[in-house]
């Protein structure tokens, strides 16, 4: 599974029809099979688009190798598609529920991004000011680093090492993890070149609790979670949570295994959330909405920074950014020891497609090949065209 998003290129699909009842939300799970696919919500008026989306959504899951898989679908800041398949634990027969929680792995630096922005926006926080200004105890380094940076992966903060990405070590805290990286010297000047940094994304999150001046967690929860009604969203603090999926990493012959124990708290702000399908769409839908995000912020998030030369990184803040034959498209995924996620935000029609997987790709020597997988952003064409046609 690559970091990068693919950005999809393809001819718009036909879609037609106005908005409906719903349907599906209320059916039955007792009259299907355990694990069997279920619609939780599915707008009648945009039955053609979940149609050609839901063999998909099959396709990824088989590929994928995963237990259990969950889609969310926005649009226009709605939830018209919501749907789950397999298992939430495969041992126990338990099936995927509309509620059930899976690690997002690096979509988390979404929800983080984002917080900053909003704070930004409020006027609580500062994008070009120097880390130091909310983070005062984080070492200096040859060159200033800025907020705005270290939202683009331009900070110049070295990524994982080693066997980093599968630490057990406990971390009381955000500012306590710095620790790890505070005092390696940078990988390229700040500014001059775009070096992807899950740990850069961890002092970001440490300058949002600066800012707030409350602990990260408790920061995203009012600045970000509780207005977007995002309930199911949480750090992975390593508690049995209620509802929360039981975490399997693939072999080489997409055989689903448990998971070896990790703990996320080396990486809250970068990849440490739990969060479902429907709550990530949620947050497409609010980070789209001009009453919370204005359009400055909003340009802030999907617009490409830039390189000290000038060069554009692909990358806004927080989300891998690009074009398509309509128009801006934004997103990101994830893959974090026992779970795979994405989220893509087409920003015009404010469609929004969210998935999340209880299968990693961390553990394994020899993954394998997704190459014939359909590109997730595919999801969204039909419902994007059916917008543009109005």
């Amino acid at each position: 599974m690559t970091r990068r998003l693919v950005l999809v290129s393809a001819a718009l699909a036909v879609g037609t029809g106005v908005l409906g009842a719903v349907i599906g939300a209320r059916g039955d799970a007792e009259q299907k099979p355990t694990g069997a696919c279920r619609d939780w919500i599915a707008i009648r008026a945009h039955a053609s688009e979940i149609a050609a989306a839901r063999p998909l959504v099959a396709k990824m899951k088989r590929a994928f190798g995963a237990p259990g898989v969950a889609v969310a679908i926005a649009a226009d800041g709605k939830l018209v598609w919501s749907a789950t398949c397999g298992f939430a634990d495969a041992r126990r027969r338990v099936p995927v529920a509309r509620t059930t929680t899976f690690r997002i792995g690096s979509v988390s630096k979404t929800l983080t991004a984002a917080t900053a922005a909003r704070l930004a926006q409020l006027g609580q926080m500062e994008l070009d000011a120097e880390v130091q200004r909310y983070v005062p105890d984080f070492p200096r380094k040859q060159r200033p680093i800025t907020i705005r940076q270290l939202g683009g992966h331009l900070a110049g903060i070295r990524h994982y090492q080693g066997r980093e990405a599968l630490s057990t070590k406990h971390y009381g805290s955000v500012r306590s993890s710095l620790e790890i990286f505070a005092d390696d010297p940078l990988v390229v000047a700040p500014g001059t070149r775009f070096s992807y940094s899950s740990y850069g994304f961890n002092l970001l999150g440490a300058a949002v609790e600066g800012a707030k001046g409350s602990p990260f967690a408790a920061a995203v929860t009012e600045t970000l979670l509780s207005p977007l009604r995002m309930t199911r969203t949480r750090l992975d603090d390593g508690r049995p949570g209620r509802g929360r999926s039981r975490f399997y990493e693939v072999t080489s012959t997409r055989k689903a295994v448990p998971a070896p124990r990790v703990d996320l708290s080396n990486r809250f702000p970068s990849g440490g959330f739990l969060s479902t399908a429907e709550d990530l769409a949620r947050f497409g839908a609010g980070i789209t909405d001009v009453g919370f995000m204005n359009a400055a912020t909003q340009d802030l998030l999907f617009t490409p920074q830039k390189t000290s030369s000038g060069e554009a990184t692909r990358y806004g803040f927080g989300f891998e950014v690009g074009r398509s034959p309509f128009g801006r498209v934004a997103g990101h995924t994830g893959n974090v020891v026992g779970g795979t996620s994405f989220i893509f935000v087409h920003p015009r029609t404010r469609v929004v497609v969210a998935l999340t997987t209880n299968i990693g790709f961390v553990t394994v020597a020899n993954p394998p090949s997704l190459r014939h997988v359909p590109d997730p952003p595919q999801l969204a064409i039909p419902f994007i065209h059916r917008a543009l046609k109005g």
